[in-house]
């Protein structure tokens, strides 16, 4: 089992004076239950398991009335106790068990010393107005797929990740053509642990594509668990079956995926399939100040789950990733490295656009960090393709500009319509420490 960056932050967790029960968020095969197994594993005598997706142990445990009755049910079912201190109470699937998220605020109050960590992929889309979520009394953090950093690691290639994490602005980098031919691996097939772990094992793209087509109609399949209505299924499925193919461009709902779908159901689908965290919608903004206002009717960026996906759907293999689709995609990469910094809560991602009236600048991303704007632009070096990087920055001298793209990690100076710009550019390998490089910038 791979090592995943959000085992630092379970580390945390266990020492904090204020835990409470923790629920791991994120797709369906991200790697939730592996990573929550192999912590417990590291760092418990024992771990104690329930699957609310096995009727056996839901039908069980959906019963309990309180602390002590859910405790002797699992002393009865498992032969086990739960030792404060020395057990991990690791509950799969909570989403099954209204009764059982509701009892995880009485956890944080009668059994503050026992370790309780909770999963659930379909959680949100589940919850209906009826559930009574215990606000304040639990902790949340989420996974997503594989980072480029946590793909190297699993490929155990520790000397050059260590550089990666160390070069600072400035320093010489003589392992750059290593990284990217990594990297390009990793834009082939993606974060999914699955994908990763077979293709580490085989190097078979072939094997690759069988495991994506399998992950795909898994999720088609999904359907049925969070429609709310059998009417609902038709719009939900053409999300699925579509929105890879919107990855990294402008969508609107309205006639989403070349169907005769109105906007408004297909804006519920939409938005019901972000909730179990398949996408993202990015929006538009069109100011530089703060605080962020985005622009709900304009058309949203879409931004999917994971890049080996997205070429499995669009049928796009390591020979084809040129052109356009290259283009595409490597918005698709950024969006989805950014969107995974995301352990604490998720990241909003923006992206900026002059309002109509004014011209038709555009910025692939932007962010806010700390008291400023970010503008990110994914592109080459060429000074006419980044009109819209400095219009964004004339428009408010404080906003950071930032360049990504396979040249090396630099600060570049640039001079257009008589101003001077001044751009950090970051190579895509080095995607995963956008805020560290930023303070470095700005510092």
């Amino acid at each position: 089992m791979f090592n995943r960056s959000i085992e630092i932050e379970f580390k945390k967790w266990i020492k904090s004076p204020i835990r409470k029960p923790l629920i791991v968020r994120g797709a369906r095969q991200v790697g939730k239950t592996s990573v929550v197994r192999k912590f417990g594993r590291e760092n418990f005598d024992q771990v104690i398991e329930i699957n609310l997706e096995k009727k056996d142990q839901l039908a069980v445990f959906d019963k309990a009335i309180s602390i002590e009755d859910f405790l002797k049910r699992i002393s009865i079912f498992f032969d086990k106790n739960a030792v404060p201190g020395n057990s991990l109470l690791f509950i799969d699937e909570i989403q099954e068990s209204k009764n059982i998220m509701e009892l995880l605020r009485f956890f944080a109050e009668e059994k503050p010393q026992l370790h309780i960590m909770a999963a659930g992929s379909l959680l949100e889309a589940k919850i209906d107005k009826s559930w009574s979520i215990p606000v304040g009394r639990i902790d949340y953090k989420y996974i997503y797929p594989m980072t480029f950093f946590e793909y190297l690691e699993a490929k155990k290639k520790t000397a050059l990740l260590e550089s990666l994490k160390n070069i600072k602005l400035g320093d010489p980098f003589d392992f750059e053509d290593l990284a990217i031919d990594l990297y390009r691996d990793y834009l082939v097939i993606g974060g999914m642990p699955e994908v990763v772990n077979s293709y580490i094992n085989t190097g078979s793209y072939d094997e690759v594509k069988t495991i994506l087509n399998r992950l795909h109609t898994a999720y088609i399949d999904d359907i049925r668990k969070y429609s709310r209505a059998n009417s609902e299924n038709k719009y939900l499925e053409q999300v699925i079956e579509y929105g890879a193919r919107a990855a990294g461009l402008l969508f609107k709902y309205e006639n989403f995926g070349g169907s005769t779908y109105r906007s408004r159901e297909m804006s519920q689908a939409v938005h019901t399939v972000e909730k179990v965290m398949l996408l993202r919608q990015v929006m538009a903004v069109s100011s530089t100040r703060l605080p962020i206002i985005s622009k709900p009717k304009r058309p949203k960026k879409m931004i999917w789950l994971d890049i080996g996906l997205v070429n499995f759907i669009n049928n796009a293999y390591k020979e084809l990733i040129t052109g356009e689709y290259k283009g595409k995609i490597m918005e698709q990469i950024v969006g989805q490295s950014m969107i995974a910094g995301g352990v604490h809560k998720q990241i909003e991602l923006y992206y900026w656009a002059k309002n109509r009236a004014e011209g038709s600048a555009e910025v692939d991303f932007c962010i806010q960090y700390g008291s400023r704007l970010v503008g990110i632009e994914v592109k080459s070096g060429n000074i006419l393709k980044m009109r819209s990087l400095f219009s964004m920055g004339t428009s408010n001298k404080d906003t950071i500009l930032v360049r990504i793209s396979w040249d090396s990690l630099k600060i570049e100076t640039y001079r257009f319509s008589g101003q001077k710009y001044e751009l950090l550019s970051i190579p895509f390998y080095l995607v995963d420490r956008l805020p560290e490089l930023i303070d470095q910038f700005i510092g």
